[in-house]
């Protein structure tokens, strides 16, 4: 556990020390952001790429508190494999977007460069981790599928996190996939939205369901 802690806060501040690096050879203007149809639409300076460096590290404390003042040691260690998944997560989006303003690209889904194809891989594989992690996790109010209905009991937490995690693979198998047959990340969000509704809904259902049993 030492080891990942080492590597998250290491991951978490990598970037920022990139940015640092970048900055003396990156143009004044850079491409600062890109439209629906992924071509860029605006320009500014060169010192925004220090914004995806900075909500990287604040992000990363996030994660890092609750391990402060927790006690199940093994909601910890999940708690700190999804931060570090994310951290990785966040640098692999960062790296992309440094190689689009260093090359200047001008769209960001050309044949050279497919950035939706990318978004949708890097997520499939994060949504698979963190499926697998749901289910071993117990009753907190910090990850999970957390509802008010889901934190009934023991019981009917366990049922959900079983239920969301399931969903969760799943959703990161069809991310995989449709990156390579059909890369839309609006299909991906839209995906995500429907998954949310299905989730919830189950939570109020295993509650009634479970709430028999002793909390």
């Amino acid at each position: 556990m030492k080891i990942k802690k080492i590597m998250f806060l290491f991951f978490a501040v990598l970037p920022l020390v990139v940015s640092l690096i970048a900055l003396v050879f990156l143009p004044e203007k850079i491409p600062a952001h890109y439209g629906a149809n992924f071509t860029v639409d605006r320009y500014g300076s060169k010192f925004e790429i220090l914004i995806l460096p900075v909500a990287t590290l604040l992000i990363s404390l996030i994660f890092l508190f609750p391990g402060i003042f927790m006690r199940d040691e093994l909601n910890k260690k999940i708690i700190l494999n999804i931060g570090l998944a994310l951290i990785l997560v966040f640098n692999a989006l960062y790296y992309c977007i440094l190689y689009v303003q260093c090359n200047n690209l001008k769209n960001l889904n050309s044949d050279v460069f497919n950035f939706e194809r990318i978004l949708l891989l890097i997520f499939g594989v994060f949504f698979i981790f963190v499926g697998n992690l749901m289910p071993m996790s117990r009753r907190n109010s910090f990850v999970g599928l957390r509802t008010t209905w889901s934190m009934t009991n023991d019981t009917v937490w366990k049922k959900c996190q079983i239920f969301g995690g399931i969903s969760m693979i799943v959703t990161g198998v069809i991310c995989f996939v449709t990156a390579f047959v059909f890369p839309n990340v609006f299909l991906m969000i839209g995906l995500l939205l429907g998954v949310a509704v299905i989730d919830t809904i189950y939570t109020y259902f295993a509650a009634k369901k479970y709430s028999c049993y002793e909390k």
